[in-house]
């Protein structure tokens, strides 16, 4: 029987991109959270006395690797040492091992896989990985992989993309299903994915995820997963939470509410609901059925005015307010060349290529191409722009309406 844990994506000193407008107490903690979430899941390896530890790729967040990561994550690999935990790791697209960067040294219970391929044996245990050389790998390297070692067991560290899997992070050393059932494996340890899936029962295909969510698309509790692996048994997997701060989003219904202060408290209401023990939550609240609030309350909630005179707390952040869309709402009831001409603009919009042409100055300044490279191939953050700005559009066109309305 062997007993390890699997885990991926850590990414050490991230900088929380967009986060800074948060109370600078709350913003040193999620700054922190990345190294909190591993320093527990250090402390859980220690508790319960795994065999090794699997790391597949992205222990950091950059390129560069600050020196304050590596000094961190050093000390922890110490922390296994003294606990005589082995560490088998591979470097992904984010801390890809670009021999340029001046590493710190890591003590002698860390394997690190090489830029090829190559096996660990750690007593009957067989575990075969490789590490980025470069940021951009896009061959098959499955392809290089060894069919399975006469061992007791067999593991394989892949930081990766599922091909056909719809996911939206790139495509990084590619690989179907059918490739890594074919090696015969005991377990396969993904990496790259930050949603935690198990892709196969048996033998076992996991994506662990990231260990603590980044941004809001990375919802809810964050981990690794503890596996015991036994002859002759199913093997076990046994998910950890890790991370010290969960983002949440959830939809309430407004059904009944009309005037701001029933706004007011049905939100402070959602906040306390949302409280769990020992967790920092950043909430996100999506409101439905509004059409019985009044025109202030929704100017207030538009222009920002309502959240922000929401009181917080270090339990519960509330960050955003966003109303849900209307499904199937005509704008110009009366007028079918009119409804018809914006639904044909919505879809212009819409589309990837004018998306990005509209936004194309947005992109290329200075400080979002430095800081915030990613957000033009962000799909998700794509949905929400068009999203918000068709319902400040329709709030605007349905309010003059009925301004005119009144006035005749």
């Amino acid at each position: 029987m062997i007993r390890f844990i699997h885990t991926a994506d850590l990414h050490l000193d991230s900088p929380f991109k967009g986060l800074k407008q948060l109370h600078p107490k709350l913003y040193n903690q999620v700054y922190q959270s990345t190294f909190k979430s591993f320093e527990r899941l250090v402390t859980i390896a220690i508790e319960e006395a795994v065999d090794f530890i699997v790391i597949s790729g992205d222990i950091y967040d950059g390129d560069n690797q600050s020196v304050k990561a590596q000094a961190f994550f050093r000390e922890q690999m110490q922390r296994l040492d003294t606990a005589s935990i082995l560490v088998y790791l591979s470097h992904g697209n984010h801390d890809f091992m670009d021999s340029g960067i001046s590493r710190l040294k890591l003590p002698d219970n860390v394997k690190v896989f090489g830029h090829e391929p190559e096996t660990y044996y750690h007593d009957t245990v067989a575990i075969t990985g490789f590490s980025y050389p470069k940021r951009w790998v896009t061959e098959r390297m499955i392809e290089k992989y060894p069919k399975r070692a006469k061992t007791d067991f067999h593991i394989g560290l892949l930081h990766g993309f599922l091909e056909g899997s719809g996911a939206t992070e790139d495509v990084y050393a590619p690989f179907t299903m059918g490739d890594l059932l074919a090696k015969q494996y005991d377990y396969w340890a993904l990496g790259h994915i930050h949603k935690r899936q198990i892709l196969n029962q048996q033998p076992p295909i996991v994506y662990s995820g990231n260990t603590q969510g980044r941004n809001p698309n990375e919802l809810g509790e964050k981990g690794a997963f503890l596996v015991t692996l036994q002859k002759g048994l199913d093997p076990t997997l046994t998910f950890i939470n890790t991370a010290p701060i969960w983002w949440i989003e959830k939809t309430i219904s407004l059904v009944g509410i009309q005037t701001l202060d029933a706004l007011y408290s049905k939100i402070s209401e959602e906040i306390i609901k949302a409280q769990k023990p020992e967790q920092t939550i950043l909430l996100s609240l999506i409101l439905d059925d509004r059409e019985e609030l009044s025109d202030d309350a929704l100017e207030r909630i538009h222009n920002g005015d309502l959240i922000a005179g929401i009181s917080q707390s270090e339990a519960v952040y509330l960050y955003r307010i966003t109303l849900a869309p209307k499904t199937e709402r005509l704008v110009f009831s009366a007028d079918d060349r009119m409804q018809q001409s914006f639904n044909r603009s919505k879809d212009h919009l819409s589309a990837v290529e004018t998306y990005r042409d509209v936004l194309t100055d947005l992109f290329k300044h200075p400080t979002v191409r430095t800081r915030f490279a990613d957000f033009e191939q962000d799909t998700e953050l794509r949905e929400k722009i068009l999203q918000e700005a068709e319902e400040l559009l329709l709030e605007d066109i349905v309010f003059e309406e009925g301004e005119t309305t009144r006035e005749d």
